[in-house]
């Protein structure tokens, strides 16, 4: 099996279309499709169905990708390393929720420190195919979905309940969580829920919302404008009641803290970049790995 044809199988899936990883890895179109199909042919499947808007592996191809695309990601490693005199580097691929901004302070700093890692960050809060949307490392709270995965805790994220003085001197300040259903709200939720969802200590609050968003900055935003109280993530508040002078309210009624974890495959081989990624983690969290 052609080695050079793999790595280019790999790159076409990893990209979505024969032009992209062209233009990537500076390699014609010409030379990237004979090799696919001169693959195809050795291996005697399809690899790809080929449609105007780009490629999409086929069953065969899906499942070839999953079996091989480790392993020929750990030869370029390997190659650069030599090629490097052992000097980390490669592509470290991130998924993290919207404002985990701990999270992004790290990759700043491991970027710092290994230069000649490219990191790509992909912020979203759906549930994740590790494999399927090439993410090396995930961030992830609520329902981890790890059948496939490790999951390691890192972080136990706080949150606090603030609002603008001006909201505060028109509706009065709440007293107890309960005194929330007489403000307008504002918070995390998405587009099918018809209420706010407030986990506190002892009990979960539903309230009506006059704006919700799954991006934790908009509702930063709505809540810094003063149109309604909210809750955010410890930092944000904390950086808001400085700059803006946003109010803390109902600090004796906390909203439960939520684990952060970070997820990634049950690889055998890991690449230097993710295991030097993850040393670097546990490091930061005070984890000594075995």
């Amino acid at each position: 099996m052609n080695l050079n044809a793999l790595s280019l199988f790999v790159s076409v899936v990893q990209d979505g279309s024969l032009s992209k990883a062209s233009e990537r890895l500076n390699v014609p179109i010409a030379t990237i499709s004979r090799q696919i199909t001169e693959l195809e042919k050795s291996l005697n499947i399809q690899l790809f169905d080929r449609k105007k808007s780009g490629v999409k592996p086929t069953m065969a191809g899906q499942k070839l990708y999953e079996q091989v695309y480790q392993n020929i990601d750990n030869l370029l490693q390997v190659e650069k390393a030599f090629s490097e005199h052992q000097e980390i580097s490669g592509t470290l691929r991130i998924s993290t929720f919207t404002g985990l901004e701990e999270v992004w302070a790290w990759l700043d700093e491991f970027g710092a420190k290994y230069p000649k890692v490219s990191i790509h960050c992909q912020v979203t809060d759906r549930v994740l195919d590790l494999v399927e949307d090439n993410i090396d490392f995930a961030f992830r709270t609520g329902d981890l979905h790890t059948d496939n995965a490790v999951a390691r805790l890192v972080l136990t994220a706080k949150v606090k309940c603030v609002a603008h003085p001006h909201l505060l001197a028109q509706y009065g300040t709440p007293t107890t969580p309960d005194d929330l259903a007489r403000f307008p709200c504002v918070g995390f939720a998405k587009a099918q829920q018809k209420h706010l969802s407030i986990p506190l200590e002892n009990k979960t609050l539903h309230l009506p919302y006059v704006f919700a968003s799954n991006d934790v900055y908009a509702i930063a935003y709505l809540i810094q404008q003063g149109r309604g109280v909210g809750y955010l993530s410890e930092n944000i508040a904390n950086r808001l009641i400085e700059e803006y002078g946003l109010v803390e309210v109902l600090h004796d009624y906390p909203m439960r803290t939520y684990p952060v974890h970070l997820l990634y495959l049950k690889h055998r081989y890991p690449s230097s970049v993710m295991r030097v990624f993850l040393d670097f983690v546990m490091e930061k969290v005070g984890f000594t790995l075995g």
